[in-house]
């Protein structure tokens, strides 16, 4: 399982109530975070922070489980190094595969 870091700061913790769901949305929401941790995609977890979740239908009728970071999001202090040039990156990606442009 990855493991990361999320500098926020001194900022204090965000912890938003969950939107209401539909009970058979909340059945399909319950599911789908059995599968995920059946498999080993996410854990129990019992941080201080909480984001509501976002259940959205996809194109084949499937489910989409998204969770809105927006509060946290605002708050995240971006890292300060720069993107690589787009130009070096293709030139590396064409090189891997063998071609130029």
């Amino acid at each position: 399982m990855a493991q990361h870091r999320i500098n926020t700061g001194n900022h204090p913790t965000i912890k938003q109530y969950p939107r209401r769901l539909p009970l058979a949305k909340k059945e399909e929401a319950k599911c789908l975070v059995k599968e995920m941790a059946d498999n080993g995609l996410i854990e129990i977890s019992s941080g201080h922070w909480a984001s509501p979740i976002v259940l959205v239908k996809k194109k084949d009728g499937s489910t989409r489980f998204c969770v809105d970071c927006r509060k946290s999001n605002e708050i995240t202090i971006k890292d300060s190094y720069p993107l690589p040039r787009i130009d070096d990156t293709l030139d590396a990606f064409n090189e891997a595969n063998g071609s130029r442009h």
